[in-house]
């Protein structure tokens, strides 16, 4: 990613009041206004450590810092359900019913902790908010699809 795009990615997560205007920009399908938000938030603001005074932040640049930022918010909004719909099956199954993969083990061979289905969409939401180079795999989609099929079985 561009120095500038990640600089200005961390600015939309860091300000809450951009931040929720981009989301209802998006949330009512208007990119082209989340754009504009966003150009009129960098026109006014305190230019930042990384925009240097005079320099004109391009609408090539603006576009991707929104596509990046609607991507990120729509596979955190797509695990935070899936997060719900895992506790929503075992408050009515049973935390015991939740699957669970290996964990660390300890120096004499066993299992100490088992990293369950939760824990796991819970970092991955907890990732996609805090780490701005890190996206889920192909395979992590396929392993998403697949618990929300086996958490929606009984519901």
């Amino acid at each position: 990613m561009d120095i500038k795009q990640d600089e200005l990615l961390k600015v939309v997560y860091t300000t809450p009041t951009l931040k929720d205007q981009l989301d209802d920009h998006l949330d009512s399908g208007s990119k082209i206004n989340a754009i504009k938000e966003l150009k009129e938030y960098c026109e006014t603001s305190d230019n930042p450590d990384w925009l240097e005074n005079g320099t004109r932040i391009s609408l090539r640049l603006l576009k991707d810092v929104v596509d990046k930022y609607s991507i990120r918010r729509t596979i955190q909004v797509k695990l935070t359900k899936l997060s719900e719909q895992i506790e929503k099956y075992c408050n009515a199954f049973g935390y015991d019913k939740m699957d669970s993969r290996r964990g660390a083990k300890s120096k004499d061979g066993l299992y100490v902790h088992k990293y369950t289905d939760l824990e796991l969409v819970e970092d991955h939401i907890g990732f996609i908010v805090n780490n701005l180079s890190w996206s889920p795999s192909h395979n992590e989609y396929k392993e998403y699809n697949k618990l929300w099929r086996k958490y929606n079985e009984s519901n």
